[in-house]
C-alpha cells in the first residue's frame, strides 16, 4: 500500500514541476485556451 503513496507523491511532484515550467515560459503550441490571464 505504501508503494501507491510513493507513486502518487512522485507523480504529484513531477506534475507540479512541469506545471511551474509550463507557466514560466509561454507555450508555443496553440492551446484551446488562447486567453492567458
Amino acid at each position: 500500500m505504501e508503494a501507491l503513496v510513493y507513486t502518487f507523491l512522485l507523480v504529484s511532484t513531477l506534475g507540479i514541476i512541469f506545471f511551474a515550467i509550463f507557466f514560466r515560459e509561454p507555450p508555443k503550441v496553440p492551446t484551446k485556451k488562447s486567453s492567458s490571464n
